[in-house]
């Protein structure tokens, strides 16, 4: 997978590489911003049982 997403990216390497950080930066913004919250909300995380 990792390969085929370098593949297809245009440039060169360190315009890749840079694609490749921003990619990963708006994934990890979606995850913390939108799915997180989202599941966090839907798990019974608060409901302590001893």
């Amino acid at each position: 997978m990792y390969g085929w997403i370098w593949r297809k990216l245009p440039g060169g390497t360190a315009a890749k590489t840079g694609q490749i950080i921003g990619i990963m930066v708006v994934v990890i913004a979606l995850l913390f911003l939108w799915v997180f919250p989202w599941i966090t909300s839907h798990l019974p995380i608060d409901q302590v049982t001893v």
